[in-house]
């Protein structure tokens, strides 16, 4: 019985998805840091011990004229990550209301895994929004992508974590992403990159580790002042 029960809870999946921003204003050192911080996340990831879980990750880009799913979610042992490259413009919506699709597929998330994590990266403003580019939060959080996100009976429930990378971020509509009570965390050059991505790495291990995983509020503080501490 107890054998039996520990076999259930090894099962149980705690899912990441990497929502990435592959537009042209990406290319160069942006990309490349991103490439290099999903590269050491699966590493670390992948030796982590005494868990309670498996750890999936799946990646969904979006550039050029469409979104990609590059990795369906898959066990970081078993996932072979190709380096994203970066051109075109920013379909967000379509890439948010893809990744709320999946999430809320019970053949990808299963009813037993835990509450996924979603990272939003991006540098720009959603090319697919059929507003201003000045719209407002209230706007923004009656866009059909954020709406089916935050309403859907599983995705509504995710930790949400978004990444700003440089100064053209629409740091407006990564706010309506969130809508959680956080802030987009800022991202300025490479090194920043990799710092946000292991906070998120180890933010996820601490998830797991915890005695209550789904209790998502519990692992969305960011201090920067402290981020040395987290990650070392």
């Amino acid at each position: 019985m107890g054998l039996n029960n520990f076999t259930i809870t090894k099962e149980r999946a705690l899912l990441i998805f990497i929502l990435a921003d592959t537009s042209g204003s990406m290319s160069g050192e942006k990309i490349q840091a991103v490439n290099k911080a999903i590269s050491d996340m699966i590493t670390t990831l992948r030796n982590v011990d005494d868990i309670r879980g498996v750890f999936k990750i799946s990646i969904v880009t979006f550039g050029g004229e469409k979104v990609t799913v590059q990795q369906l979610p898959t066990d970081v042992h078993t996932v072979q990550f190709s380096e994203l490259t970066a051109a075109g413009k920013t379909p967000m919506g379509e890439a948010i209301t893809e990744v709320t699709k999946l999430i809320e597929n019970r053949e990808i998330v299963k009813s037993s895994d835990y509450l996924p994590t979603v990272v939003l990266l991006s540098d720009g403003y959603p090319t697919d929004y059929p507003g201003s580019r000045d719209a407002s939060l209230e706007q923004y959080l009656e866009w059909e992508p954020i709406k089916l996100m935050h309403e859907g009976e599983r995705s509504k429930k995710c930790m949400r974590v978004a990444m700003s990378v440089g100064a053209e971020t629409d740091l407006t509509m990564l706010r309506a992403f969130l809508n959680n009570g956080t802030e987009p965390m800022m991202a300025t050059d490479a090194d920043d990159i990799a710092k946000l991505f292991k906070w998120v790495t180890m933010s996820t291990i601490n998830r797991m580790s915890s005695v209550n995983p789904d209790d998502v509020k519990s692992f969305l503080k960011f201090d920067d002042d402290e981020d040395e501490d987290v990650i070392e």
